[in-house]
């Protein structure tokens, strides 16, 4: 198969029918329809990742098929509470939204490369660290997210099984790969 990355413009976010998979991977994975609540954010992807200079989304596409087969997403930390022991600011810390691969192209490392394209461009805009929060009943997210170098920074042990997660970016590490090309192909 092969992988092609992009930084979608708004025609991409249409041609790709992206808000129809991020809303059917909700569905698949977390078995939520629309609530407005939380998935403000998918109807109106320009308003929080394209328009926003500090903020982003990538795309993989499946260039045999023309299919998104993959998101994720990253802009400001917006929440407005604090996490056990940390202060993250919308100044210096970027939150990952919109993670998922696919069921069919997992454990294929296209996460992975998702997330080097985020780190990259959270450096570029100088965040200082990277924020999420997953879930134990996630399907492989909290293996996923310490295999990429996050750490746990507290575990809620709430219902939801709510575990916050970060990494601290050192703005040295993609100084040899300024030059990538998002658009290249990646062959899996």
């Amino acid at each position: 198969m092969d992988i092609e990355i992009i930084q979608p413009s708004k025609d991409d976010i249409i041609k790709y029918n992206v808000k129809d998979f991020l809303f059917k991977m909700v569905k698949y994975c977390y078995d939520l329809d629309y609530v407005a609540e939380y998935h403000y954010d998918i109807v109106d992807l320009e308003k929080y990742y394209i328009d926003p200079e500090n903020s982003n989304i990538y795309l993989a596409i499946d260039t045999n098929k023309q299919q998104v087969i993959a998101t994720c997403a990253i802009r400001n930390y917006d929440r407005d509470y604090k996490v056990k022991n940390r202060t993250y600011s919308k100044d210096d810390t970027a939150s990952i939204h919109r993670m998922f691969v696919h069921p069919d192209y997992r454990h294929h490392k296209i996460g992975s490369k998702l997330i080097k394209c985020l780190e990259k461009f959270c450096i570029e805009k100088q965040y200082n660290q990277l924020y999420l929060h997953t879930y134990e009943s996630s399907y492989g997210a909290l293996s996923f997210w310490l295999y990429n170098n996050f750490k746990i920074t507290y575990h809620t042990h709430d219902e939801d099984g709510t575990i916050h997660m970060e990494k601290i970016l050192n703005h040295n590490t993609y100084n040899e790969d300024r030059n990538i090309n998002l658009k290249e192909i990646v062959s899996t």
